[in-house]
């Protein structure tokens, strides 16, 4: 009994380091991240924070990881409980991804995410894992939706739909106005994907 209670608390504890150190990153960036400020904010010595994660890496590896896990289970939650036509869940899905994308916490964490990718090998294969996934499940409902389209066609559709995304978090999630919303986007973009899936 008590192994399992100390596997739960030493859970809690790496989750709430984990998530401490997302909102840090978040808000000052990877370079003002360190394992001391980290541990301040969540009350626990620096001591404690190091048992779960020694460096600095380790932690940001976990922080990134957390956010594939969070994405892969939101994923789990998009499948329409009744089938749709086409357009509608192109559109669906595209709403969806460009207003996330807008927020303001993916759009600060996406720009720590992808200067880590730039400078670190960890940041690159984490995030490139995480690219895969959603490129493969966006494929598949694809496939799902055009059966007759090829997987390659399939596939440069969902890299096109996660370009778009990770695109507005770089053109939209400033504040700014603009004669086009970031939600215009999505009917434009799922009839250029239908023009180009289903002729």
């Amino acid at each position: 009994m008590k192994n399992r209670q100390t596997n739960t608390l030493g859970k809690a504890a790496k989750q709430q380091i984990i998530s401490n150190a997302e909102q840090l990153l978040i808000s000052a960036g990877y370079h003002e991240l360190s394992t001391r400020k980290v541990a301040d904010a969540c009350g626990i010595s620096l001591g404690n924070l190091t048992y779960h994660f020694p460096n600095k890496k380790l932690l940001v590896q976990a922080v990134m990881e957390e956010v594939c896990n969070r994405y892969e289970k939101e994923r789990i939650g998009l499948k329409p409980r009744e089938p749709q036509p086409p357009r509608e869940y192109l559109e669906n899905l595209l709403r969806l991804m460009l207003d996330d994308a807008v927020t303001a916490h993916t759009s600060a964490l996406f720009v720590e995410l992808w200067v880590l990718a730039k400078h670190h090998d960890f940041g690159r294969d984490i995030i490139e894992r995480l690219y895969q996934t959603v490129v493969g499940w966006i494929a598949d409902s694809l496939a799902s939706y055009f059966p007759n389209q090829s997987r390659h066609n399939c596939l440069k559709a969902a890299y096109f739909l996660l370009t778009l995304s990770e695109g507005t978090v770089a053109v939209f999630s400033r504040p700014g106005d603009r004669p086009v919303a970031h939600s215009d986007i999505a009917e434009f973009a799922a009839a250029g994907v239908l023009q180009l899936l289903d002729p």
